[in-house]
This record gives C-alpha cells, structure tokens and sequence, in this order.
C-alpha cells in the first residue's frame, strides 16, 4: 500500500507540472518504472479519487491548518490530499496505518521537519465530520469543481445541477460490448463466469454488460484478444446505433482513433461494406490498425488525415466524432475538470465547425453525416449544428441524441444525424 501512494504522489506531481491527460502520465510512468499490472488498480484509485475529489479534500485541508493552505510546498499538499482522501473517504483504509505511511513518505520526499506537521494534520483530519456540507462552502467547493464550470452547469441545469455533480463523482462503470457475431450471450457469460469475471447485461442492449466483478482480468481474456469483447460505454455505443451502419454501407469516420466505434459499425455492417478511418494522430492510427487484427475486420481501413483541410472518399454515411471539451466524460476522466477552463470551449466550437464545414463536402446525395461529441456544454453541440444548418440548407436535422450523466447513467454525450437533400 505504501509503494501505491508514493507511485500516485509522483503521478499526481508529474500531473501538477504538464497539465497532460492523467491516462498517458499513468501510462508513461507504468512503462518507464516497469509497474506489474496487478499493481496499478491502487494506483489508479488513488490518482483518479484525488482529481475527482480534489477541491473537497483541500477544504478538509484547509480546515486543520493553521497556515493558509496555499503556502505549502506542492508535494506537500499532494501528499495531504492523496492521506485526506484515504482518511476520510476510503473505507478501505485504516486511520493509523494512512497517518504511519503518510508521515514516512512526507519524511522521505519533503523532508524529515515536515513529521510533526504531517501527524497533527492528519490526526485532525481523522476527527472531522464528513457527511454534510458545511454552511461555509461552495456547492462548487463541496462538489469539487472548478467555480467556472459550476457556475455554466447552474445556469443550463438549474435545479438538477447537484443531481449532475453527483452522478459525476461517481466512479464510471466498466461497460463492455459483445460482439454478436462471434458469440452467444449465454456463452460469453458461461466463459466470464467460469473465470472470475461478473457482467449484467443493459436492460436495452442486447450486446453491452456492466463488469461488477474481475474487470482487470478481462485485458488478458481470450475474448478479448480474439476481439469477442470490447471497451466500450453504452453512450458511445448509442451513437453507431443513430448513424445506423447497415450492410453495403460506405462509411467514414473522421476522427476514429482508438477506433471503437469503427470497430461497431463493423460488427453492426456484418463486416460487408467499406469504412474508412481516419484521424490526425499518427500513434492512434497505429494502435487503430493494429486493433483490427485483433477483431479480424478485414473491411476497415485506416489512414492519417486532417479534418480541417483534407479531402475524403465520397461516402453514404460520415461519422465525426468531433474533439471537444469532454465534459460528458467527467466521471471517468476527472483530470478535465482541472485541464479545461471556459477558453477551451469556445476554441473546440471553431474547431468543430471547421471540421463539419469542411467534412459535409463528402456525404453523397440522401446520404447522411452523424456530429457527436462527448461534451454536454451547447456551445459545442446545439450551437455548431444550428450554424452549419443556416449555411448549408443542402442538409437538413433528421435526429438527435441527448445523454446525461444524472438521466441515463452514461457518458454524456450529444450526436445529430444530419441528412444531404442535394
């Protein structure tokens, strides 16, 4: 446990200095420092329950200093904030034993002064109530946002904000996709159950599950290496199913990479058709094609390009998958909340309607074009698509798609289907 904390420590400090997505520092640090993966869950809950509960746990801080909490050294407060959400949050961990390793660790990383401090801080902290809100802070400090994106939420929610902020705060389940075509539900859960693995199927799918026991086994499962599952949330599963890919189709997805939903509308197209996948990020088509010999699609084919400026095959269905601010995706990547600030959406919305813009120019005649994002700020979803119907009246709104985290229990996410009359 106490090597776990001080991998997060330095995860935590490395996020701190880059300001990079935590999933690549994690990944970085695993590969450099050679970590077991039956080592890293820790590590990953630890890491990820900070971020999620980051402006929570300096409150709590705050309230057993008697300095002004800015004015500690920064591996300091990683160090409080890592012991103050083991303490008071974690119901696996002991008091004694957090408050023992967190002095050591403080002692070894800080310096042997910071001992005394640590331990009065820390036995404090132990002794605080933590089931109410305090009458002296912020929703937006209790539900651990940043003021900005509360505040954008408490104008567009209203009264269900706090519904919101909660559903976020929740670990994401792990969801997975069967693929129908290589295997039977009752055999995939028989295999599942035989090794460890329990999944309940969605009540409105017949191929997604949640994994409520053994998900990090599944990564080493023969179903997954033969492509007979996939990672995938149900949201971003409801996407495919609004674009419709049908067998014959021709289909082209924009922005692709990892490939998940390529790899869907492979599945839903029986593997007869053509789609094309293409995305800017040279690694992420690699790891996009290497995945298809993992599913053995043999009609999905890759390739780099620029959605800003480049041309694409003429196709009857167009996915774009468009970058964004993820907001919808908080409550499984909790670092958004720190990296994004209220620029970012205004610079996503012109990047989004570029790229629609210039996309929409390869949809065939009575084809049609899905625009998604995983971002529930309207900006970038209602906004974009009302600008590009009132320059192009070739195409006009044939769907919709609204998820939210507090209403279905998935990602958020927004997508349109878009259909071309001319």
């Amino acid at each position: 446990m106490s090597d776990a904390r001080e991998h997060a420590l330095n995860i935590l400090e490395q996020f701190r200095i880059d300001n990079q997505q935590i999933k690549s520092i994690q990944e970085l640090y695993y590969y450099k420092n050679k970590i077991p993966v039956k080592h890293r869950a820790r590590i990953h809950v630890i890491v990820h329950e900070v971020l999620r509960w980051k402006r929570r746990l300096d409150y709590w801080i705050s309230s057993a200093l008697i300095k002004p909490i800015h004015s500690l050294q920064p591996r300091l407060l990683t160090l409080f904030e890592i012991a103050s959400w083991e303490l008071l949050m974690d119901e696996k961990s002991q008091d004694y034993a957090v408050i023992h390793s967190a002095v050591e660790l403080a002692k070894k990383r800080v310096g042997k002064h910071t001992a005394g401090l640590v331990n009065a801080v820390l036995r404090n902290l132990s002794k605080i109530k933590t089931d109410q809100k305090p009458k002296n802070v912020s929703t937006a400090e209790w539900m651990s946002l940043p003021d900005w994106l509360f505040d954008r939420w408490e104008e567009e929610f209203q009264e269900n904000v706090v519904d919101l902020c909660e559903s976020i705060n929740k670990p994401s389940r792990l969801t997975i996709r069967r693929n129908v075509n290589k295997i039977s539900n009752e055999q995939f859960i028989e295999e599942l159950t035989r090794d460890g693995i329990q999944c309940i199927k969605l009540n409105d799918s017949d191929r997604f599950y949640h994994v409520h026991k053994g998900g990090s086994l599944l990564r080493n499962h023969s179903l997954f290496k033969n492509g007979s599952i996939s990672f995938q949330d149900r949201g971003a599963g409801a996407v495919v199913e609004l674009l419709n890919p049908l067998p014959n189709d021709t289909i082209v997805d924009v922005c692709a990479a990892p490939g998940t939903k390529a790899l869907y509308c492979s599945e839903k197209m029986n593997g007869v058709g053509k789609i094309y996948a293409f995305d800017i990020d040279e690694d992420r088509v690699h790891f996009g094609k290497k995945d298809i010999k993992r599913h053995r699609m043999n009609n999905i084919q890759w390739g780099i390009k620029d959605a800003i400026k480049d041309t694409y095959p003429m196709a009857d269905k167009i996915l774009i998958d468009a970058p964004c601010t993820g907001t919808g995706v908080i409550g499984r990547k909790p670092d958004i909340k720190w990296r994004r600030n209220k620029e970012d959406i205004i610079e996503m919305q012109t990047l989004q309607t570029q790229i629609l813009q210039n996309v929409s120019h390869y949809v065939k005649t009575d084809g049609i074009l899905c625009y998604s994002t995983c971002s529930i700020e309207r900006e970038e979803n209602w906004n974009v698509v009302e600008a590009f119907l009132k320059l192009n009246d070739g195409f006009q709104l044939k769907d919709s798609l609204e998820l939210y985290p507090h209403k279905t229990h998935t990602d958020g996410m927004f997508a349109v289907i878009l259909e071309r009359l001319d």
